[in-house]
C-alpha cells in the first residue's frame, strides 16, 4: 500500500519536473528509494501506463538505487529526455 503511495509521488513530481522543463519523452531516469521498498523499474512503468502517461515507454532506461533514503521517500537524482521538437 505504502509503494502504491510512493509511486504516484514519483509519478506526480517526474511529470511536474518535465512540464517545467519543456520534457515530453524521459529517456533516462536514475531514482533512489529506501531498502525495503518495493519500487522497481517494473513498478513505475506500470504505473505510468496504468495512468495513460507517454512520458515514459519502452525509450526509458530507468535505474532504481536502493539506499538509507527514508521510509516512505525517493530522491530524483537524474532525468534525461527530450522535447517535442527533438
Amino acid at each position: 500500500m505504502h509503494d502504491t503511495f510512493l509511486n504516484e509521488r514519483i509519478y506526480e513530481s517526474l511529470i511536474r519536473l518535465s512540464n517545467e522543463n519543456g520534457i515530453s519523452r524521459l529517456r533516462r531516469v536514475n531514482i533512489a528509494v529506501n531498502t525495503d521498498s518495493h519500487i522497481t523499474e517494473n513498478s513505475l512503468r506500470d504505473h505510468f501506463s496504468d495512468r495513460g502517461s507517454k512520458l515514459i515507454g519502452d525509450w526509458t532506461e530507468i535505474t532504481v538505487e536502493k539506499r538509507d533514503v527514508g521510509k516512505l521517500n525517493a530522491v530524483i537524482n537524474s532525468i534525461e529526455g527530450e522535447s517535442p521538437d527533438e
